[in-house]
């Protein structure tokens, strides 16, 4: 490991330390810095901070150089995942919470597609981006539930082109804070970003910060209420980053055990691993024609949440 010293500028008062690095080690991606500082091998004034601190003029910054890892396409066996239904075109698999689908550079290895590459080698060259075969859809690592993957080019396109034109159905089950004012609704709010996080444009505290705003609209039924929160079935018709979550939190109601996006206040009131989210349907059409449907279970750590509530 090297050691590299920074003292911080006029020019540079008040920066973020992870765009301060990025600007002085630009050879390093800015997420490997980000892991850098997290793991408390950057220092100011001697004292680890968040990546998010804002620098004072005459800091000094050492920062205990690591070489990113490699990104792993090794096929790996104890990658784990149901399958709930393959055959020679296409796998169905039910994705546990905690597993990264695919690899990049904060997650290496031991992701979804590594268990994929060990279970079916073919897929290797199936897709249009070497490190997502056959991946034609993602869920997040902490929502569980089903995925369709592709087992040949024929068939990963044919699937792109399903999901483009919205002829795929997924459903979700996810538990948010609060009751809404109708059963049924829906919820029309672009998407853009802003800084690590997806926002929609009411909650982007001034338009010019938000970037690549896009279309986004999720349709949800209240399943049951239990005191201060709401089960609720969500059915995304575009497919944007984060989107359940973030189309919750817009109208005031995050996902349960969300820490990107639901208060501190509200987490506090009902402890969860993980964000309440996950796949439970998935209805589409296969290559040959046949319509295939779906189901997963909620699994046993979301289940328990909502049998202490009742």
């Amino acid at each position: 490991m090297n050691e590299n010293n920074f003292k911080v500028s006029e020019e540079d008062n008040k920066k973020r330390l992870d765009k301060f690095l990025s600007e002085k080690l630009p050879q390093y991606s800015r997420s490997h810095l980000q892991k850098l500082i997290e793991d408390g091998f950057v220092l100011v004034g001697g004292v680890k901070k968040d990546k998010s601190y804002k620098l004072q003029q005459d800091n000094k910054v050492s920062v205990l150089l690591r070489e990113p890892e490699e990104v792993s396409l090794e096929p790996d066996e104890k990658v784990k995942f149901e399958v709930v239904y393959e055959d020679k075109d296409l796998a169905v698999i039910n994705k546990p919470a905690g597993l990264v689908v695919h690899p990049s550079d904060t997650h290496k290895k031991g992701t979804l597609v590594n268990g994929l590459l060990a279970k079916w080698p073919k897929i290797k060259s199936v897709g249009e981006d070497p490190l997502r075969p056959g991946i034609v859809h993602r869920l997040d690592k902490e929502t569980s539930g089903l995925m369709v993957v592709a087992k040949n080019n024929e068939t990963f396109f044919w699937l792109k082109e399903q999901f483009k034109e919205r002829k795929v159905t997924k459903k979700y089950i996810a538990l948010i804070f609060g009751k809404l004012t109708k059963e049924e609704g829906e919820i029309n709010a672009p998407i853009g970003r802003v800084g690590m996080k997806q926002v929609t444009l009411k909650r982007g505290r001034g338009q010019k910060k938000v970037t690549k705003t896009r279309e986004a609209v999720t349709k949800y039924k209240v399943l049951e209420e239990f005191g201060d929160c709401s089960l609720v079935e969500a059915l995304p018709k575009t497919g944007r980053m984060h989107q359940i979550r973030v189309h919750f939190a817009h109208i005031g109601h995050p996902v349960v055990g969300d820490k990107k996006y639901a208060p501190g206040k509200l987490l506090e009131k009902i402890p969860s691993k993980r964000h309440f989210l996950h796949a439970k349907e998935l209805v589409f059409t296969a290559l040959n024609g046949k319509k295939l449907e779906f189901k997963a279970d909620i699994p046993e750590d979301l289940d328990i949440i909502i049998r202490g509530l009742k």
